[in-house]
């Protein structure tokens, strides 16, 4: 059987209990039964008209739609007082998409039952589904005020408590689709062609951060498989099967990219030394494609159904569903960190994200605080719908908010990624109009549902002696809050960067000099990302580092207050090597007199050593000079380059 048909509840087998079409079949039985208890009309009924309810009710569930009409209509012909046989006259039509007949039918059985409170919520949801709002909320507040089932619910009949939660639901639904003031327009749903699409299904979009690679799940004869499509010249090439031996003959889906593209996470179900139902894998790519997964193990796989994860920008936040214990009913959404190479127990994202039903399909934006997901519990427009939520400064998310009429449709809308610059976004639906099956269509994201423009700092660690890999502590800090964005001991790291923020990032290990490079992100250089490769300096004597994060205004020596987190670096620095001796260097570009920046440039260096001395450390440890501009790194000749040129040095004199 198909991942993606155990992960959606046998999706493909079962997927007409979606639509009205076979909700008629379990609304039938289940009003049949409630019917009985509440009202208990049939035992008024004539045999004969029973008979042919019994009939129509066996053709109704095999899908035998014209002889079912027939047979029910004998049954009204008997009794036309019959409530039960107009609840499922309605049922048949709504299967025949006779839109008309199927609203007699609802009209009906209230006329003769109108104490027959489940048929309030059945009628108010088939004209929600077929947009008559107006007409859904008037019968929807008239679903409480019906008193039979009332005294039934004191009793704490489970059905009958579901169905008062239900209508208030959709109750919250009609509200909604009522405000929807359908958010753009203009907003298109473009399918994405046959280069992705086939009339096989194809479902879960993701990309690597730089939007060059387009990656998929297809689902061929029970089959699931990863393909990829690459951006040429600005259009999708033909969709290939996946290098490597990731695709196996079992199935792979549900996936996402990790933003550098080095990575990626999906689901896996029944596979031998699994630990639950489904488990979440990992595949990295090399020169030869992506490997074969590895199961990511405890404590992020449990033994129950653990699927579709979201991995985050920086590749140390994983979201994913899973039926767990401990969550708020069907399935939930959960949060794992990694720290040092391990992943921490998952943590349940609480009531405000999950709801009784099922919330799954997770899209963590490269922000780290914009959420997609699916969800069948917040008020939507039929189905699954897509909402979203921001994560706040006080690490709360916020109410989901319903992406709207115009994406969600009464189909089902699952699997959205949306691109690093917030422009695009991708999703799967078989709505009408497709190619056949799922099909993966794309749209211009409305502003009000944008995640924060990012864009990203990535680098290699290395050894500057020897050139070779190395791990190391990466600190990445908004030097004006002081708030830790980034903390991990990696070889190499990617991450976000949100504009106008001024960013230090440190690099350091034992036995090394702290490497420092300062980020200050404009708007214009979202789609310029940030590229480095960290060398790291042996702490031995001459070695020579530039921090990075020192300033002064123009024209001054003050120390701005910006500057402190680098200075309690090179405290700490001092203190792990107490016999540690540095010369601190002050450079200037060549705007001005040479007397004046060579003036200005030892004023700086020495503003350093007081403060270091005024922290306790030994004087005997601390010299200073200025060397105004006369030993550039960078042409003077552009502001790029006096801005590199005008730096605070630190030499190591001696270490005994």
């Amino acid at each position: 059987m198909a991942l993606y048909l155990t992960q959606k509840s046998m999706y493909f087998k079962n997927r007409l209990f979606n639509n009205r079409f076979v909700q008629g079949l379990k609304y039938s039985v289940w009003v049949y039964i409630l019917f009985l208890l509440i009202v208990s009309p049939l035992d008024a009924q004539n045999t004969k008209a029973k008979k042919h309810l019994q009939t129509a009710n066996v053709q109704f569930q095999a899908a035998e739609f014209s002889k079912a009409v027939i047979s029910v209509k004998k049954a009204l012909q008997a009794d036309p007082t019959f409530a039960d046989a107009y609840s499922l006259q309605a049922s048949i039509y709504e299967a025949l998409h006779d839109t008309f007949n199927a609203s007699k039918s609802y009209k009906n059985c209230l006329r003769v039952a109108p104490e027959y409170q489940p048929m309030y919520f059945y009628y108010g949801e088939y004209l929600y589904r077929n947009k008559h709002f107006k007409e859904a909320l008037y019968i929807l507040q008239s679903f409480d005020s019906v008193p039979h089932l009332k005294s039934f619910i004191a009793s704490k009949h489970k059905a009958s408590l579901r169905l008062v939660d239900k209508a208030h639901r959709l109750l919250a639904s009609i509200v909604l689709a009522m405000e929807d003031v359908s958010i753009s327009e203009n907003l298109q749903i473009q399918n994405m062609g046959s280069s992705i699409n086939t009339n096989q299904n194809e479902y879960w979009p993701g990309m690597p951060f730089s939007g060059d690679r387009f990656v998929f799940t297809r689902l061929v004869d029970g089959q699931e498989d990863f393909y990829i499509s690459e951006r040429v010249n600005g259009d999708w090439s033909k969709a290939f099967a996946a290098s490597g031996t990731i695709n196996t003959a079992e199935n792979e889906g549900t996936l996402s990219v990790k933003a550098d593209g080095s990575a990626l996470y999906y689901s896996r179900c029944n596979q031998p030394g699994g630990l639950g139902s489904c488990d979440l894998y990992v595949s990295y790519l090399d020169g030869s494609g992506w490997k074969k997964g590895n199961n990511l193990g405890t404590p992020v796989n449990g033994s129950s159904w653990d699927c579709q994860p979201a991995i985050s920008g920086d590749g140390h936040t994983l979201i994913f569903a899973s039926a767990r214990k401990g969550g708020f009913g069907g399935k939930d959404l959960w949060m794992s960190k990694l720290t040092n190479g391990t992943w921490s127990n998952p943590e349940n994202l609480g009531s405000t994200i999950n709801t009784k039903d099922d919330d799954d399909a997770p899209f963590l934006h490269y922000d780290g605080r914009t959420l997609y997901f699916s969800s069948l519990g917040h008020p939507g427009f039929g189905g699954a719908d897509l909402q979203m939520s921001r994560l706040g400064m006080d690490n709360k998310w916020s109410i989901p908010e319903n992406l709207g009429s115009v994406i969600n449709t009464t189909a089902e809308e699952f699997g959205l990624y949306i691109d690093a610059v917030g422009k695009t976004g991708y999703f799967a639906s078989d709505r009408l109009g497709g190619k056949g099956g799922l099909d993966i269509y794309r749209f211009l994201v409305p502003d009000k549902f944008k995640p924060k423009p990012v864009t990203y700092v990535s680098g290699l660690l290395l050894n500057a002696k020897t050139q070779e890999p190395i791990i190391a502590l990466v600190r990445l800090i908004d030097l004006k809050t002081g708030e830790v964005v980034f903390k991990d001991s990696v070889q190499d790291f990617f991450i976000p960067l949100f504009p106008n923020v001024n960013y230090a990032l440190y690099a350091s290990a034992v036995g090394f000099l702290t490497q420092s490079l300062n980020f200050q992100p404009i708007e214009s250089s979202l789609e310029k990302p940030f590229k480095v490769l960290a060398k790291l300096s042996p702490i031995e004597p001459k070695q020579v580092v530039t921090l990075n994060n020192i300033f002064f205004d123009t024209d001054k020596f003050d120390i701005k207050s910006e500057s402190f987190i680098e200075l309690k670096m090179v405290e700490t620095l001092m203190r792990d090597n107490p016999m540690m001796v540095i010369e601190v260097l002050g450079h200037t570009d060549n705007q001005g007199s040479a007397e004046y920046n060579m003036h200005l440039s030892g004023l700086r260096a020495s503003a350093v050593i007081q403060y270091l001395n005024a922290q306790g450390i030994d004087q005997k440890r601390l010299t200073s000079k200025g060397y105004g501009a006369t030993q550039p790194v960078a042409s003077n000749d552009s502001v790029l380059g006096r801005g590199q040129n005008r730096r605070i040095e630190m030499r190591v004199v001696k270490i005994q």
